[in-house]
């Protein structure tokens, strides 16, 4: 039995993709024999559960005095989705590499060195927790690094404001990478990345979905004289590029284009829409081809996801990116239409047969996407293969394996 701390500033019950994807894997870890403690921040809540395996630690973010100081709202309910509120400059443009290098790495190093273990894995963003595996050196356990995103590669964030700031990000960057036992890409090429410019040892490492959420039943969402196109969760996502305006365009001209009784498609949203959200979709002009189901529960969400006749992912520009919502799509067994080129997203979608995948750039390929889900084309090619490594436990169990190796470099 290995005794492993992964240290991960998102976690339940705070609503983020961020924290799923060592939820799942810790759960696997644990099943294979593995004790996994969790070191996270007090701020988003506490969980019933949490016993001795989560360990919450201050965290100044939850500090009310200090976030009237920098006019932030009240921390939000756990559990709920806070509206977005742009952080001050003094969080974004003075600590390198992020604010939570002072409001909550000290706490979280503190309790990860009064823990016995033969392994520490620390997942960013932010980017602030791998210093937590620097900080602990040579004589500390082995140490593995998780990107879950890039760091300075195909990074989120605006320039620093000085060179001073870019040059210190830069040799940390480089530090973690090559200091650590091992790193993590949860995607192909944010691990070919360490590798190639950083010189880590680094491997990739795939989110995954649960197996119980595929299943064989479906109930088929009724529309009558319409095709179902579902997208669950937030649409749009300007911050990450992520772009429908080529998707709706190419709805509202595609079931303008069709004949009387041709069969058109619909595009069934639920989750709470942003602002953008709604402004886009009016200006699209779609009408009664959207419809909108407000909040859903995660039951109603997975429903939604197997009775729809395909399902819409929507992507940004960055070549890494495979959002958290791809692989709960990979287990519903329904056709996905992803709006996506050049990216890991849409690599994946292609290998595994589960969909396709046609750039913004494309209104034409959209537009015949759309007519293969019109016509049940769509469906008819849906031939997934490939879906055995997405699936866990064996994410976790490759974990499993590197952590093996990393504590036997250690020593």
């Amino acid at each position: 039995m290995r005794r492993t701390a992964v240290v991960s500033y998102y976690w339940p019950p705070l609503p983020s993709i961020g924290a799923q994807r060592w939820v799942s894997m810790s759960k696997h870890l644990r099943a294979q024999g593995h004790d996994v403690r969790i070191v996270t921040s007090r701020a988003h809540g506490t969980l019933p559960d949490d016993g001795d395996r989560v360990i919450r630690t201050g965290d100044l973010a939850s500090a009310d005095a200090l976030r009237k100081v920098l006019r932030r709202p009240a921390m939000p309910t756990p559990g709920v989705v806070a509206a977005h509120t742009p952080p001050p400059a003094l969080l974004t443009k003075v600590f390198v590499p992020d604010s939570y290098v002072v409001s909550w790495m000290p706490t979280a190093l503190a309790a990860v060195r009064r823990l016995d273990v033969d392994c520490v894995i620390t997942s960013g963003p932010p980017d602030s927790t791998h210093l937590i595996g620097l900080a602990l050196g040579r004589k500390g356990p082995a140490w593995i690094a998780d990107f879950r995103d890039g760091w300075r590669f195909e990074p989120m964030r605006p320039e620093w404001p000085t060179r001073a700031q870019d040059r210190i990000e830069a040799w940390l960057e480089r530090r973690v990478a090559q200091r650590s036992d091992l790193a993590f890409g949860a995607t192909l090429p944010i691990a070919e990345d360490l590798v190639t410019r950083l010189g880590a040892d680094a491997h990739w490492v795939t989110n995954g979905f649960e197996p119980e959420l595929e299943s064989d039943r479906r109930a088929p969402i009724a529309h009558d004289g319409w095709r179902t196109l579902a997208h669950t969760g937030t649409l749009s996502g300007f911050t990450w590029g992520r772009d429908p305006r080529p998707m709706l365009a190419a709805l509202h001209d595609f079931n303008a284009a069709r004949a009387p009784g041709e069969p058109r498609v619909k595009l069934l949203l639920a989750g709470r829409p942003s602002v953008d959200d709604q402004r886009l979709i009016a200006e699209a002009g779609l009408g009664a081809a959207v419809e909108h189901r407000g909040l859903v529960t995660r039951d109603e969400s997975l429903s939604i996801q197997r009775g729809a006749d395909a399902l819409l992912l929507v992507t940004g520009h960055n070549r890494s990116e495979a959002t958290g919502k791809l692989f709960e799509y990979l287990a519903s067994g329904r056709p996905i239409l992803a709006l996506a080129e050049g990216n890991e997203a849409a690599r994946i979608v292609r290998e595994t047969g589960t969909g396709v995948a046609v750039g913004g750039g494309d209104p034409a390929g959209l537009r015949t996407a759309l007519a293969a889900l019109a016509d049940g084309s769509l469906e008819r090619a849906y031939a997934p293969h490939g879906l055995e490594r997405f699936r866990y436990p064996a994410p976790a169990e490759a974990v499993a394996e590197l952590i093996e190796t990393a504590i036997g470099r250690h020593r």
